[in-house]
C-alpha cells in the first residue's frame, strides 16, 4: 500500500507541479469564458481580457483574475494509486492556471499550461510507468489604446517557456531514467475590437505569432500554436442577454481547418449569471455550461466542458471594476 501511495504522488506531482497556465490541451483561461463556449473574442471584458484580446482591456478599470483548471477523468489517475498497471494503461491531466492584473491600458499576467500523461505496460523485469509532462509557461505584459470610444486595439509581449519531461518509475518508486527538454523564445497578440452602437462588438485577434524561435536542448524548435480569431457579440435589449460567436483559423500543428465557437450568457438581477455554449473540438461539437456570481466588485465564476473523453472544470475568483 505503501509503495502504490508513494507511486501516485510521484504521478500527481508529475502532472501537478507548476514551473507555471498551459495551452496545449486546455480550452482556455477564464471560467467565463469557458462557460461561454470560448466565444470571448469580441466580449474580452474582465480579469481575463488579456488571455483573449488584448484590446479588451480597454473595457476593465481595475481587474485581479486568479484561475485555476483541470482536465482530464481522475478515474484513470486513480488506477496508479491502485497500482493496476496492465498493458495499453493510460492516464491524462492537464491543468492550467492564471494571475493577472488588469488596468485600463495596462495589465501583466502570467498564464501555465501543464499536460501530464501516465501509460503502464507490463515487462519481464516488472511493472513500470512511463510518465511524461509538457509545460507551456507565458509571462505577459499587454498594451492597449482605444480610440473615439468606439475602436481599441492591444498588444501582448510574451516571454514563453517550454518545457518536457519525460520519466520511467518502477512501482518500488525508482526511477529507471529521465529526459527533459526545454527552450524559451518571444511571441506576441495583436488585438482589436470595435463597439457597433451600443448594443453589438466586434473583434479579431492574432495570438502567439512567434518573434524568436523556441529551441529546445535537443536542436528541435517548439512551434507556437499560432493562430487568428475574429468574433462578434450582441447583447439582447431588455434581457440582457449576451450572445455571441467566434471563428478561429489555426496556422501550426495538425488541425489547420476552421474551428468555431458559440455562447451565451443571461443575467439575472446582475448578481447571477447563467451560461451555456459549445465549441468545435477535431470532429466532435462539445456543450459547456457556466455560474457567475457577483457581489459589488466581488466575481466568483465556475465552469465546466462536457467532453466525455476529456472533461474540463475551470474555476475563477477576482474583482472587477
Amino acid at each position: 500500500m505503501i509503495k502504490r501511495f508513494h507511486s501516485f504522488v510521484i504521478s500527481l506531482l508529475l502532472v501537478l507541479i507548476v514551473g507555471q497556465l498551459c495551452h496545449a490541451a486546455a480550452l482556455g483561461g477564464g471560467a467565463r469564458a469557458i462557460g461561454m463556449g470560448g466565444a470571448y473574442t469580441a466580449v474580452a471584458d474582465d480579469g481575463a481580457a488579456a488571455y483573449w484580446n488584448p484590446a479588451g482591456i480597454t473595457q476593465v478599470k481595475f481587474g485581479l483574475m486568479p484561475t485555476v483548471g483541470v482536465q482530464g477523468k481522475f478515474g484513470e489517475i486513480a488506477k496508479v494509486m491502485q497500482g493496476d498497471l496492465v498493458d495499453n494503461f493510460e492516464g491524462s491531466l492537464s491543468l492550467n492556471a492564471g494571475v493577472g492584473l488588469t488596468f485600463r491600458h495596462f495589465a501583466f499576467n502570467m498564464f501555465s499550461d501543464l499536460n501530464g500523461h501516465v501509460d503502464g505496460h507490463v515487462a519481464q523485469s516488472g511493472n513500470y510507468q512511463h510518465q511524461t509532462m509538457d509545460a507551456i509557461n507565458q509571462v505577459a505584459l499587454s498594451l492597449a489604446k482605444e480610440f473615439t470610444g468606439l475602436f481599441a486595439v492591444g498588444v501582448n509581449a510574451k516571454y514563453v517557456s517550454y518545457e518536457n519531461l519525460t520519466k520511467k518509475l518502477g512501482l518500488d518508486g525508482n526511477s529507471y531514467g529521465s529526459d527533459e527538454n526545454k527552450g524559451a523564445g518571444f511571441a506576441v497578440d495583436l488585438g482589436a475590437m470595435a463597439k457597433v452602437g451600443k448594443l453589438v462588438r466586434v473583434g479579431a485577434v492574432l495570438k502567439d505569432y512567434p518573434l524568436a524561435k523556441v529551441k529546445l536542448d535537443d536542436g528541435q524548435v517548439y512551434e507556437l500554436p499560432t493562430r487568428v480569431a475574429v468574433g462578434g457579440a450582441v447583447k439582447v435589449p431588455l434581457l440582457g442577454t449576451l450572445v455571441a460567436v467566434d471563428l478561429e483559423k489555426p496556422f501550426k500543428g495538425e488541425e489547420k481547418d476552421f474551428r468555431y465557437r458559440l455562447g451565451v450568457e443571461q443575467p439575472i438581477l446582475g448578481l447571477i449569471f447563467l451560461r451555456a455554449g459549445g465549441y468545435q473540438a477535431e470532429e466532435k461539437f462539445n456543450l459547456t455550461a457556466g455560474f457567475g456570481l457577483k457581489l459589488g466588485p466581488a466575481v466568483l465564476d465556475t465552469a465546466a466542458a462536457l467532453d466525455k473523453e476529456n472533461p474540463v472544470y475551470q474555476a475563477t475568483l477576482g474583482l472587477k471594476f
